[in-house]
């Protein structure tokens, strides 16, 4: 059975200045970003994401929800299209 195939984010580090709610850094691996809603807060653009925070010794902690700067926001990586492989009957 072939599963579709998601990006896997990898962990990004956002400063305080790059995140609405939150003090010091935090480090993301995103789930989920809002490209298609953007929401203007204190004169920048800001999206809506969800990630899974990533304590310093590389645990996944909690999932959360919080709005980054949208020029912080890097562009998810590319899907990767799985290989299928023909069977091919041999000749009778």
């Amino acid at each position: 059975m072939l599963r579709p195939s998601e990006p896997r984010w990898p962990v990004y580090e956002f400063a305080e200045s790059d995140y609405c709610y939150g003090v010091g850094p935090i480090r993301l691996r995103l789930v989920r970003v809002d490209w298609d809603k953007p929401i203007p807060h204190e004169d920048d653009t800001w999206l809506g994401v969800r990630g899974v925070v990533i304590d310093r010794a590389g645990r996944e902690v909690a999932v959360r929800e919080m709005l980054i700067r949208a020029g912080r926001v890097p562009v998810p990586p590319a899907c990767k299209r799985p290989r299928l492989r023909v069977l091919r009957s041999t000749p009778v």
